[in-house]
């Protein structure tokens, strides 16, 4: 079996999604040809991913056209043949996974969460469908390669090697004249402890109340040394960043503990949140969906209960 993984890289450290593609092949083939094909990233870095084959595009990821990079796999492809062409979960491989999928015809399947071995030997895939409510099993025929995307925090990151191997460097693609232009990149500075990294995440939504909230949010997050997330109502009533929001349209988790003030439990917030280890949920709504998910659940004000746990907790300091 003859894998490819495309990762898309533009710091000297992997994103744990990326390692995580070589812990999802361990699931299903021990024994498959690896090959990396890496835009951007460290070329020693590079060197030690657990593949049999690595090669490297030098790339700005912060400038580069999304087409070059496609058309740059495109040719790739052309020249190699592949049983699996697997994503890790990022912006980029949100627009060349499906868009690789159409110009070769291969099948795509995004969001891969676990994978079943059959008694002969055929694979099920396992995604998470209608916002985390169920869950899609999948058999593809493998009478073409099959494009798939893993979703981010669903596998264990797999470790780098000791031992540096050989690194092919390969041209990116010339833009195409056709082809839209990339004419600046604006992106924001993360502050403090982010939280796709985070052990801990405290969370608020519309049982807040308002935007000054997320003071005792921020303030519980910090004692805690957590990350701060959002549900869409309190991001769409900007109450606080874009880039606080958890779910399916934000950021997927996977925390220790993931603490939630004044959040319904919506399918979509569920499905960025349903790695987390340990849910504690508050809110003053009996029946809210959150708790049918949560290890511990209080109904109270979301508000005056933050404040007595930040409280208790500076008390027993």
């Amino acid at each position: 079996m003859k894998i490819l993984c495309v990762t898309f890289n533009d710091s000297e450290v992997f994103d744990d999604s990326c390692l995580e593609i070589f812990s999802f092949i361990e699931n299903f083939n021990k024994e498959a040809q690896i090959t990396s094909l890496n835009f951007g990233g460290d070329k020693n870095q590079i060197s030690k991913l657990p593949s049999d084959e690595n090669f490297y595009v030098d790339s700005n990821l912060e400038s580069v056209n999304p087409t070059q990079i496609l058309d740059t796999l495109d040719n790739f492809l052309d020249n190699n043949d592949f049983d699996y062409i697997l994503f890790q979960k990022d912006d980029l491989s949100n627009y060349v996974a499906p868009s690789i999928s159409f110009r070769k015809n291969y099948p795509y399947l995004p969001d891969i969460k676990a994978v079943r071995v059959e008694e002969n030997g055929n694979l099920k895939f396992i995604r998470p469908i209608h916002g985390e409510a169920a869950e899609g099993v999948y058999s593809i025929s493998k009478s073409k390669s099959l494009v798939l995307k893993i979703r981010k925090s669903s596998f264990e990151k797999k470790a780098l090697i000791e031992k540096s191997r050989d690194v092919k460097e390969l041209l990116i693609s010339e833009p195409n004249s056709k082809s839209f232009k990339i004419v600046e990149t604006n992106k924001s500075k993360p502050e403090g402890i982010q939280l796709d990294e985070a052990d801990i995440v405290v969370s608020g939504g519309r049982g807040l109340g308002g935007k000054e909230g997320f003071d005792g949010i921020r303030e519980l997050a910090g004692i805690l040394n957590g990350a701060v997330g959002a549900s869409r109502a309190a991001v769409e009533s900007e109450w606080i960043e874009p880039g606080n929001l958890v779910g399916l349209t934000g950021k997927w988790i996977s925390p220790t503990l993931y603490m939630t003030f004044g959040i319904s439990g919506a399918s979509q917030h569920l499905a960025g949140c349903s790695n987390s280890k340990n849910i504690v949920s508050v809110n003053t709504d009996p029946d809210a969906s959150i708790f049918n998910h949560s290890r511990f659940g209080v109904v109270a004000d979301c508000n005056e209960f933050i404040k007595e746990i930040i409280e208790e907790l500076k008390n027993s300091n």
